[in-house]
């Protein structure tokens, strides 16, 4: 459950192992699994729904959470973004990096390379799974600040991801796509929901405004490219692009022609596609389908 892991403030996350659990990690297991949460209705009984897979498949692999709300989607700065995501940067370098580190001092005689090395990084590595457009965009500005961290420390950028799990994401803005993601945040139980929700649609309009003018940048775009552009992700991570035929806020079209746009650019990776799940609820329809999907990428 999220009660194991430690609190860093700003929605930041961790959990590492203990106990039985921190015993030696299997060389394929990942060294750190980050998972960056959608929007609306990411409660913490339907983000267990993710962490407690990834536990059960992984038990020894740390994890770090990350979570989404609409007011950093739409007004937080870059600046103030990095400075919520400084607890995450710290992780990943003593996580990823020290591990790293302290494999290599270890040679294996085998072709005389390090142990914990293989083509896109570590022997273990780090794996990502992203959720909607908000967990996207949280998840592209990790990359781009901890790329920009790991060239002032003199280490290679990008960020040497091993997979890269795109669920039910990257979708295209629509200011109606755009309102039903956010309205998930706000209870259907509570009273004000209506004049919440009137509130919530002039203020997605306005922010559509502001792009179609130019006085704000397009976030879905800025999301669909950055995710694409080899500066930030590594080329050297397999994709998993996970979608629905019944998403109707993330339409699986925008991801398949996102993931075709991604294998132009030199990036590897499948799309699979469910028939009925609504938006991130893949692991509804067929929890099965849904892990073993992961569990065989990130072993390409």
């Amino acid at each position: 459950s999220l009660s194991d892991f430690r609190d860093f403030g700003d929605g930041v996350f961790l959990y590492e192992p203990t106990g039985t659990h921190s015993l030696p990690r299997p060389d394929d297991a990942p060294t750190l699994i980050i998972v960056c949460t959608w929007l609306g209705g990411a409660t913490n009984k339907r983000i267990q729904r993710y962490t407690q897979g990834y536990h059960t498949i992984w038990p020894s692999s740390s994890i770090l959470l990350i979570k989404t709300d609409p007011t950093e989607y739409a007004f937080l700065s870059a600046r103030s973004l990095i400075r919520k995501l400084r607890p995450a940067h710290q992780m990943i370098r003593r996580i990823v990096f020290a591990s790293d580190n302290k494999n290599n001092a270890n040679k294996n005689n085998d072709n005389d390379m390090p142990r914990s090395r293989t083509r896109n990084g570590t022997r273990g590595g780090i794996l990502l799974h992203m959720f909607s457009n908000g967990g996207a965009s949280m998840a592209l500005q990790l990359l781009t600040s901890m790329n920009s961290i790991l060239t002032t420390i003199g280490q290679t950028a990008p960020l040497p991801l091993r997979q890269v799990v795109l669920d039910s994401c990257p979708g295209e803005f629509g200011i109606s796509k755009n309102y039903n993601a956010a309205a998930h945040s706000i209870p259907r139980g509570n009273p004000l929901r209506p004049l919440l929700c009137a509130v919530l649609y002039l203020v997605i309009a306005g922010i559509a405004g502001l792009e179609l003018v130019g006085l704000r940048k397009h976030l879905a775009r800025t999301i669909r490219e950055g995710l694409n552009s080899p500066g930030v992700v590594s080329t050297e991570a397999v994709r998993l692009y996970l979608a629905s035929k019944g998403d109707t806020i993330v339409a699986a079209r925008d991801v398949r022609s996102h993931q075709q746009q991604a294998l132009s650019r030199g990036f590897a990776g499948d799309m699979v596609l469910f028939g009925e799940a609504g938006h991130c609820s893949l692991v509804l329809e067929d929890e099965d389908l849904y892990w073993d999907s992961i569990v065989s990428c990130w072993n390409q």
